[in-house]
């Protein structure tokens, strides 16, 4: 083993004291060092807050009131969501809150290195589940918009189900090779205050060790390729198609039915706006790494010395984006305010706050059998409203029951 006593010390990779490199930073490296401070007490904000809101997603989505394939994807979302943030709070307590930045033996022992590497394989799996979610989220209420709901590519409960499950499945058998090329070793670096050796294990770096083995360039072409860029790219076709056929079936739905339409077009519109906020959140969140990843991987100085740099900033925009649905279900969706509302108050034995908020919820809970068979009438009638996620006309009654 490589003794780095005698090494010089001026370079900050060979010393145990990363924490130096803030002594008098400038520049990018001030900001880094600004927000490696704050990094892990921001984790555990927000993962107090987003890994309870993410349980609530779940439980409010798979309610059998608001079972619909969009449902079941935004269900999967969080899950991945979930995921992502219960592995990242652990990771932020101990390398950050507990131990700060300096490398020492309790800092990178063995186990934690290892927990480390899967939390590292956890992430971007997760991650890369969720966009592909967010793809599929896009393309499916752009082509129900685009077709008025009767289209041959409009998927029940059921096929959405399975297109969740599928994209997990997928994701983990293409990532496996990934998997198997981490590994964890040991190495040393020098603690020039103590004037000792300090032997530390770490997971091997996919970007600058073994750069000319073919898995390397597997690991990171398949992450960036198929983890970031060409979602993000059909994410933000089908968003920008999807916001296009809005505003064209908008304009002639109201100037077929004028004043009827209205209440219809209220509801349609703050569902598919906060479908394009959540498709906002995935460009924004994963658009600018995919292109530092692209220059990194060409240049690994600039990995080192300015990507690393902005890891801390990319990791909180990541979990901003995977606790932020709630918020927006709660202020955008009337139903799921309604229907979380009623469940609080039964689960805690509170009374409704008012009449209309309690027949609200009882609406919801009768709308069981009308959901199961919604599909089926809609492909007998073709009838099916192009305003709302699911409504069906019959011998002049309608039932809405987005």
């Amino acid at each position: 083993m490589e003794n780095t006593t005698n090494v010089s010390m001026t370079s900050p990779f060979d010393s145990c004291l990363l924490s130096r490199q803030c002594d008098d930073p400038t520049g990018l490296q001030a900001y880094a060092c600004g927000v490696r401070g704050i990094h892990g007490y921001l984790i555990l904000v927000l993962g107090c807050f987003g890994i309870p809101t993410n349980i609530v997603n779940i439980v409010i989505l798979t309610h059998k009131s608001m079972r619909s394939p969009v449902n079941n994807i935004l269900t999967g979302i969080a899950i991945s969501d979930l995921v992502t943030m219960a592995i990242t709070v652990p990771h932020g307590i101990h390398f950050y809150i507990i131990h700060g930045l300096d490398i020492t033996e309790d800092r990178y022992t063995s186990g934690w290195s290892l927990f480390f590497a899967v939390y590292a394989m956890v992430t971007i799996t997760t991650q890369t589940v969720s966009i592909w979610l967010g793809v599929c989220l896009s393309f499916f209420r752009y082509v129900y918009i685009k077709t008025m709901g009767c289209g041959r590519y409009n998927i029940d409960t059921k096929t959405s189900c399975l297109l969740v499950a599928f994209i997990f499945l997928v994701t983990v058998a293409i990532y496996t090779p990934v998997y198997s090329s981490v590994s964890v070793k040991s190495m040393t670096c020098f603690n020039e205050v103590k004037n000792t050796t300090v032997q530390y294990f770490r997971m091997e770096n996919l970007m600058t060790d073994n750069k000319s083995s073919l898995t390397h360039a597997y690991s990171m072409w398949i992450y960036v390729i198929l983890g970031k860029w060409i979602p993000c790219f059909l994410i933000t076709l089908f968003g920008g198609c999807l916001l296009h056929s809005l505003k064209e079936n908008t304009r002639r739905t109201v100037h077929l039915n004028g004043s009827q339409a209205t209440a219809r077009l209220r509801q349609h519109r703050r569902t598919t706006a906060m479908l394009l906020v959540i498709i906002l959140m995935y460009v924004i969140a994963s658009l600018p790494q995919s292109v530092l990843l692209i220059i990194a991987f060409a240049d690994v100085v600039f990995f080192e010395n300015e990507y690393a740099l902005l890891g801390e900033t990319i990791d909180i925009v990541s979990l901003i984006n995977n606790s932020i649905n709630f918020v927006l279900y709660c202020a955008m969706s009337r139903q799921f305010r309604d229907l979380l509302r009623h469940c609080v108050c039964q689960y805690f034995s509170l009374p409704p706050q008012n009449a209309k908020t309690s027949q609200t919820a009882s609406h919801l809970l009768s709308q069981n059998n009308i959901h199961s068979k919604v599909f089926a009438m809609n492909q007998i009638w073709r009838q099916e409203s192009p305003l709302l996620d699911k409504t069906s006309t019959s011998n002049g009654r309608t039932f809405a029951v987005k």
